[in-house]
């Protein structure tokens, strides 16, 4: 844990927390940013913040090294997709274990129940348990154990397994591994006058990651080895020496008639890739706006076996959940996403851009 006194050095005033309305100002921070911004990844990699990071690992005893940082390099890989109707859903492809939540989608495409009603959720809990151990059983590293995509997104398979979802009946949980749930992580979505559009996850892993700030950059450095489990086996975020660390994230794009439509993403480490589908879902099947998509109360499976149901959710739904065999669990909020719309005018051209932050969390949509 880090003690009050070391946090309050940073975000306080005279050892003291800051109270509410007080400014927060990270001189540290801002000068490793405008350093990144003048001299590009070098200053980061193999300039004053990475010897900076090397000087702070030293000191811990800990295994990174300047050598390392300046023998990285940034990977490009290819976005995966899934047809939905006349839209196509982008997410980041392996070594992100974002596939899952199209899973999720092509299973839910044929299901018609009006939203959040009792058969709707079944059909859902039953899909997005199936997408889980998918995550599960085959998430790897592309170029050493890639996961079977053409099969697991492909109609033919999501029809045979859609078959054996039983609207009356859950099926229980057997798993064949295990990992721990992000606590500190963020989602933003970007786009400027010219329609280009980001959509990001970053985590620092655990609160405040592995609590290990380099001395002068104002920078906390990640703890994502804390979701290594190793026992039982299976868990796709343990480390193994000559393969990809794999990544939690779903940032998704959508794009209908070959134009970017709407961009989101959101924290909560293994309820991402359930809470990004029911959003597009509210998207498209129920023809929400960003807003009350993202605003729309949620579900998620969680290890071992439970059910978590948002406090939107009715009690009548809660109880008929429970009674079709589902092990249902009331939680107060399910991740904090962040999304946009693009909508055009009648030449194709960009018109508006429509934000949403999620009023589960602290976020802001804004323009500029």
């Amino acid at each position: 844990m880090i003690s009050h006194l070391i946090l309050n050095q940073f975000y306080g005033k005279n050892g003291n927390p800051l109270g509410f309305g007080e400014t927060l100002i990270q001189n540290d921070l801002a000068e490793s940013f405008q350093m990144v911004a003048t001299q590009g990844p070098d200053a980061f990699y193999r300039g004053s913040l990475g010897e900076a990071i090397h000087s702070s690992m030293e000191l811990s005893q800990g295994f990174l090294s300047i050598r390392d940082l300046e023998s990285d390099k940034a990977e490009w890989w290819e976005p995966i997709s899934i047809d939905f109707g006349e839209y196509k859903v982008y997410t980041a492809s392996p070594p992100s274990t974002a596939f899952p939540s199209l899973i999720r989608l092509g299973l839910m495409e044929q299901i018609n129940y009006e939203h959040n009603t009792a058969e709707y959720l079944q059909m859902f809990a039953e899909a997005t348990k199936y997408a889980f151990w998918s995550r599960l059983a085959f998430a790897g590293d592309p170029e050493i154990n890639p996961p079977p995509l053409e099969k697991l997104l492909s109609k033919q398979h999501l029809d045979s397994v859609r078959e054996t979802f039983s609207m009356t009946a859950a099926k229980r949980f057997n798993y064949p591994g295990t990992e721990s749930e992000s606590k500190n992580t963020t989602h933003f979505v970007v786009a400027d006058s010219w329609g280009n559009i980001v959509s990001a996850t970053q985590t620092l892993g655990n609160l405040f990651g592995s609590r290990i700030m380099p001395e002068g950059t104002g920078i906390w450095l990640n703890n994502s080895l804390a979701y290594c489990t190793y026992e039982p086996k299976g868990n796709p975020m343990d480390a193994i020496p000559g393969q990809r660390k794999l990544s939690g994230d779903c940032p998704t794009i959508i794009l209908k008639n070959q134009k970017p439509w709407a961009a989101l993403g959101s924290p909560g480490g293994h309820t991402i890739g359930q809470n990004v589908p029911q959003i597009v879902l509210n998207l498209i099947k129920f023809d929400m706006t960003i807003k009350d998509a993202i605003a729309a109360p949620k579900i998620t499976f969680v290890e071992p076996d439970w059910m978590y149901i948002e406090s939107g959710i009715s009690e009548n739904v809660y109880q008929d959940l429970g009674s079709r065999g589902q092990n249902v669990r009331r939680i107060k909020r399910i991740g904090n996403a962040h999304g946009l719309r693009v909508y055009y005018n009648d030449n194709g051209e960009i018109d508006r851009y429509e934000g949403s932050a999620d009023p589960r969390g602290s976020g802001l949509a804004k323009g500029y």
